[in-house]
């Protein structure tokens, strides 16, 4: 649907609509070379889901849509070329 969605200084990288529940995905993308920074996921603490949260719930009002809506994370590590992915469903919590 959208890319790159910003709000202040805040920005949600993708956001996109997962057809088979019918709601949208706001999703932010994390990427990491070395694994001795730690797991990209990890990057995202409940500080930024709490903005990730406002974000979406402005985008949602300006958008005027109803649908349910939840936050994804997509965990990218490793050479470009062959990039392990991992993808983490509706995390609102830590």
């Amino acid at each position: 649907m959208e890319k790159n969605i910003r709000l202040g200084n805040f920005e949600i990288d993708l956001v996109v609509l997962d057809q088979k529940f019918d709601e949208i995905v706001f999703v932010e993308v994390k990427y990491r070379k070395e694994e001795e920074y730690g797991d990209p996921s990890q990057a995202v603490d409940q500080k930024k889901i709490n903005k990730m949260i406002s974000v979406a719930k402005s985008y949602l009002r300006k958008k005027q849509f109803k649908k349910d809506y939840r936050f994804d994370i997509i965990s990218v590590s490793g050479d470009l070329k062959e990039p392990e992915i991992e993808h983490f469903e509706n995390v609102t919590w830590l």
